[in-house]
């Protein structure tokens, strides 16, 4: 999972700096529905998750742990939100707020 993730990190990053002259009145590729970058509900989810339970401020400033992988910065966890939404479904990454691990499920069903 570490080196999952790792792995998009480092492929946004590449694909952002390569990307950057693409047009910007086409929709994204991989868009859904309206234009929309596939994976934006679970990013909205993963938001409201964070918004109930007090965190976003803090995880907004300062990023989140991801068990086994480290604390990652809060436009890194959108990014993946975004790109592979499968990470913050059962099965995927566990966070670790408080000392305790807790497994994404925000994006089931979306």
């Amino acid at each position: 999972m570490k080196r999952k993730i790792l792995s998009a990190v480092a492929a946004a990053g590449l694909t952002l700096g390569l990307g950057a002259t693409a047009a910007a009145a086409q929709p994204p590729a991989g868009a859904g529905e309206g234009g929309k970058p596939a994976g934006v509900a679970c990013q909205q989810a993963g938001i409201s998750t964070l918004q109930s339970l007090g965190l976003l401020p803090a995880v907004a400033a300062g990023g989140i742990e991801v068990a086994g992988v480290g604390v990652l910065d809060f436009s890194t966890v959108l990014m993946l939100h975004r790109t592979q939404p499968e990470l913050f479904q059962t099965g995927g990454v566990s966070v670790v707020v408080d000392g305790a691990e807790i497994p994404a499920t925000w994006c089931d069903g979306v």
